[in-house]
C-alpha cells in the first residue's frame, strides 16, 4: 500500500479527478455525495463520504497520524541452527588456527617460544644488597661497634 493510496480512494470516493484540488470543488462533491448516500439510508456508503472529505479537506491531520503511530515490536530473527554436520571439536580447531596465526612458523621449529616463555619469567636473582647508614652493611656494622 502506497502512502498515496488513502488519498487516491478518498478522490475516487467523492468521485474528483486528480487535479481537482480547491476546497470549494472538494466541498461541492461532499454534498452531491451526502445526498446520493444518506446517513439513515446508507451509513456505511456516508461515513466512507464524510472520512474522504476530512481527508482531502485536513490532510495534514492524516500525515501526523501516520508519522505519530507507534510501531510494533518485531521479535527478533531466530537464532540459526548448529549445523549436524560440523565435527566435535571444531571450537578447538578454529581457537588453534587462530592462535598459530599470531605465532611465527620459524620460530615453532627452532623451540624459541619456549626460550623467550622462560626468558620472560627470568631466574630469580638475588635481591640487592641494602647498605646501612655510613656505606657499611651490618656484618662490619656489629663488628664495629
Amino acid at each position: 500500500m502506497s502512502v498515496l493510496t488513502p488519498y487516491e480512494e478518498a478522490r475516487a470516493v467523492l468521485g474528483l479527478g486528480a487535479t481537482e484540488e480547491d476546497a470549494a470543488t472538494i466541498k461541492r462533491a461532499y454534498r452531491r455525495a451526502v445526498a446520493v448516500h444518506a446517513p439513515d439510508r446508507e451509513p456505511e456508503a456516508f461515513r466512507r463520504a464524510r472520512d474522504a472529505y476530512e481527508l482531502l479537506t485536513d490532510p495534514g491531520a492524516r500525515a501526523r497520524q501516520l508519522l505519530l503511530r507507534p510501531v510494533p515490536m518485531v521479535p527478533p530473527p531466530a537464532p540459526p541452527e548448529a549445523n549436524a554436520l560440523a565435527h566435535r571439536g571444531a571450537a578447538a580447531v578454529a581457537l588453534l588456527r587462530a592462535l598459530a596465526t599470531q605465532v611465527d612458523p620459524d620460530a615453532w621449529s627452532t623451540g624459541a617460544p619456549r626460550k623467550a616463555a622462560r626468558g620472560a619469567q627470568g631466574a630469580r636473582s638475588a635481591p640487592p644488597a641494602r647498605p646501612e647508614a655510613g656505606g657499611k652493611d651490618r656484618r662490619t656494622a656489629k663488628e664495629g661497634r
